[in-house]
């Protein structure tokens, strides 16, 4: 087995538990989808810390981090909890969202620091500026959009408004954040003769979790609110693409983790 084998066969293997979301229906799809995307967060999170074992310094402090920020944003994909909590502080359940936002972001915010430290890189290679720009592009077009919302829904519920724009912008800051910590990792990786396609694969996990339902948003012509309520951890396409992403992170830690072990059995079974 080899890193770059494992995830081909990766993008295979994730389809089938995000199909088996889409294709259950009514109780059963909302079951599934409850135990499924905070039990692969909670999956990733425990990845993280086994890959965090493996190194030392900036890249233990990392995937330490990373672990935090995954397990912080596994516990509100728990549905239920998230209810529980929203009867037992009323009011004060939005300004607990923004707290935990803020310290959610704040661990990624980190992981991102202790990546660029011992990557030591500044170039992005030739796809730095025209990935950028799309990222920008896109960035741009999300908080236009979460405006128009926030401009619906402040005479219903100005703090809930306010809310929904912050995590807009919140995410929208991730994403500009993680691209070029993306593509600098890549990139000296490359440099040192590291792994950077597990890394990559992991990222764009993070990346499409965090801004893809506000491309599901644009493309549906629909509000958050809607959404939300309509399609998520329902067995929805959406819950079948979050199912997706969040395997994709789960199994490019593994594959991480593996990467020297896979590369030095080839090097045995060469030599013999």
């Amino acid at each position: 087995m080899t890193s770059g084998l494992f995830l081909r066969l990766s993008l295979t293997v994730a389809l089938i538990p995000a199909a088996v979301a889409v294709a259950l229906s009514g109780e059963a799809a909302a079951r599934y989808t409850k135990l499924a995307q905070p039990g692969l967060l909670f999956a990733s999170c425990a990845l993280s810390l086994w890959v965090a074992m493996m190194y030392r310094a900036d890249l233990r402090r990392a995937f330490l981090f990373l672990s935090a920020f995954l397990f912080l944003y596994a516990l509100v994909n728990i549905n239920p909890l998230v209810e529980q909590m929203q009867k037992a502080l009323g009011d004060d359940f939005l300004t607990l969202v923004i707290s935990w936002q803020v310290a959610d972001y704040s661990m990624l915010f980190l992981a991102c620091v202790f990546i660029l430290r011992a990557v030591g890189t500044t170039n992005m290679g030739k796809w730095g500026i025209p990935v950028m720009a799309v990222t920008l592009l896109l960035g741009v077009g999300v908080v236009i959009n979460g405006v128009e919302s926030f401009r619906e829904l402040v005479e219903l519920n100005a703090k809930f408004a306010l809310l929904q724009l912050l995590i807009r912008i919140g995410d929208v800051v991730v994403l500009l954040l993680l691209v070029p910590v993306l593509l600098l990792y890549v990139e000296g990786a490359r440099a040192k003769y590291q792994e950077s396609a597990t890394f990559a694969f992991v990222a764009f996990g993070i990346i499409a979790s965090l801004v893809f339902v506000y491309v599901y948003e644009l493309v549906k012509g629909q509000s958050m609110a809607q959404i939300a309520g309509a399609e998520y951890q329902k067995g929805s396409l959406l819950d079948g693409l979050y199912i997706f992403m969040y395997l994709m992170m789960a199994l490019g830690l593994y594959a991480h983790r593996k990467h020297q072990q896979w590369s030095l059995n080839k090097i045995d079974s060469l030599i013999v």
